[in-house]
């Protein structure tokens, strides 16, 4: 009988299990589980660019507009890549790095990665690592034994693969949540990186690094939404003290580094990543310092447009207040010191200005009197697009309505949490781009050819033109229909922004503004 245990080791609440990730498999897991300590890449020969093609197309039905930014260096020159990133959107999180470091990967992740019946295909041909976490450990599923011989052997893979210049992705969280702070950190990562260190130093490689990766969406659980993707200072590994400890490595043997300096860069990464999340008690704190930001940058004579414009100003104005900028302030993580970010009256009043504009379908860019301005530059676009839409819109919904309909209905009836949803609308599409499109297009030109269209030519010379011009088609075409519908979006808040400010509650608004420039003018 499975025991269930509510907590893990240090107190705190085990993540739920998914059901795939309960059906612990431990036969199809030894069997499956394909460890590889040498400088070889793990991925099928040729499937990567396919790989990530669909992951291309999974991230364009999803998201609407993504920013990338590197506060240090280009993480694709240089040595071996762990990045690292609080874990709040599902798979949606790893895909946003995979898409902007082209490195060759090594991943690790939940057991039914690879043992899966539809995703495990694929996880087994990207070579995927298996993880037996906690959740599954201390609820019976797996013994100790067994969990840490297949976690090292996946680990010792990930650490001799970045010892080798190639990249992975670890979320030291453990599991995707919906909280706006960082859930308390695992040391799994930070074992892997230092071994990866002291293998590079063994075979006179380049030391990989830690890279902290900031991940803030506007709303991390809806559809269409904004991400920002930041690329924080690279962390440099220290050496072990054990000067034997990369010799035992490289002869396939996992030892554990030293605890002190697991713990000392822990810490470091903790303090790095964190400094790059929201850190706030909840999401009214966030729109909070997201309104602040946007009145800020109005001081400064500035409007900010974009998603990650209002990220950084906001973060900027947080760490003002706090005085501090490399702590982490809220959650299991938190440095204990009183957040004056959080608690300051400066906060209160914009968490109850921002709060009014959420439930006024508005946020923190209504602040700015040229938002309220009807803008026809939009209007225009979208009636000029009009015509082309009408003429796109077929071609899109025949290419990929059967994909999109199908990730609607499973976000909408699935059980699980509320931050897996944006996974269940990107898996379809990705995995629709190989095994439905292509009979979509493929049948479609096999329809013309049976209703007579073309007697004069071979079936296979119409085939090998059509199918590929239909594919392209569709690419052109959604692509338009996702400008018009970016385009829109913009227009509907626009509008809505032209009404609420022309309502008679908007006065006592303007005068929260202005209030909230005089006292924040006050803090700068």
């Amino acid at each position: 009988m499975v025991m269930e245990e509510g907590v893990d080791h240090r107190g705190d609440e085990l993540p739920p299990l998914t059901k795939r990730s309960s059906n612990v498999n431990l036969e199809r897991i030894l069997k499956l589980h394909k460890p590889d300590f040498s400088d070889a890449h793990l991925t099928t020969t040729g499937l990567w660019p396919i790989i990530r093609t669909m992951m291309r197309y999974g991230h364009d039905h999803v998201m609407s507009r993504t920013w990338y930014h590197n506060h240090g260096e280009d993480p694709n020159n240089g040595p071996g890549v762990l990045a690292v990133a609080w874990h709040t959107a599902g798979l949606i999180d790893p895909l946003l790095i995979v898409l902007k470091i082209d490195k060759p990967y090594v991943f690790a992740g939940r057991q039914d990665i690879l043992t899966g019946p539809l995703i495990g295909w694929w996880g087994r041909r990207m070579g995927v690592q298996p993880l037996l976490r906690q959740a599954e450990r201390l609820r019976g599923f797996v013994d100790d034994e067994t969990a840490t011989q297949v976690n090292s052997a996946s680990m010792l893979t990930v650490a001799s693969k970045l010892a080798h210049g190639q990249a992975s992705i670890l979320l030291p969280e453990g599991h995707s949540h919906s909280e706006w702070y960082i859930h308390r950190l695992r040391t799994g990562p930070v074992r892997s990186a230092l071994n990866a260190a002291a293998l590079a130093r063994e075979i006179g490689n380049d030391i990989p690094v830690i890279l902290p990766v900031g991940l803030t969406f506007r709303d991390p659980h809806a559809w269409f939404s904004d991400a920002s993707v930041e690329f924080g200072e690279p962390i440099r590994l220290p050496e072990l003290p054990d000067k034997n400890h990369g010799a035992k490595l490289l002869a396939g043997e996992w030892v554990e580094p030293d605890k002190e300096t697991t713990i000392s860069v822990r810490n470091e990464m903790r303090d790095r990543l964190g400094s790059l999340t929201p850190d706030a008690p909840d999401i009214d704190t966030w729109r909070a310092w997201l309104l602040l930001g946007h009145i800020g940058a109005k001081l400064d004579g500035k409007r900010l447009t974009n998603w990650q414009q209002e990220v950084l100003h906001g973060r900027a104005i947080r760490d003002q207040m706090r005085g501090s900028s490399n702590k982490v302030w809220q959650g299991p993580e938190a440095c204990g010191e009183e957040d004056l970010a959080s608690t300051s009256k400066l906060t209160e009043r914009a968490r109850k200005t921002a709060k009014t504009l959420h439930e006024m379908g508005l946020d923190a860019r209504a602040s700015h009197p040229v938002s309220a301005k009807l803008n026809w530059k939009n209007i225009a676009l979208a009636l000029v697009l009009m015509p082309l839409i009408a003429v796109a819109l077929p071609f899109t919904i025949v290419g990929n309505g059967i994909q999109a309909l199908v990730g609607v209905m499973i976000a909408k009836f699935n059980s699980e949490a509320v931050d897996k949803r944006t996974t269940f609308h990107m898996m379809p599409m990705m995995l629709g781009t190989v095994l439905i499109r292509p009979l979509i297009h493929f049948g479609t030109v096999l329809m013309l050819l049976w209703m007579g269209y073309f007697p004069n030519y071979s079936a296979y010379v119409i085939v090998a033109i059509l199918t590929p011009i239909f594919w392209l088609t569709t690419d052109v075409s959604t692509f338009l229909c996702r400008c018009f519908l970016r385009i829109s979006c913009d227009i509907r808040r626009n509008l809505r922004t032209h009404s609420s400010t022309r309502s008679k509650g908007w006065d006592s608004i303007k005068v929260e503004f202005d209030d909230l420039s005089e006292m924040l003018g006050a803090l700068k």
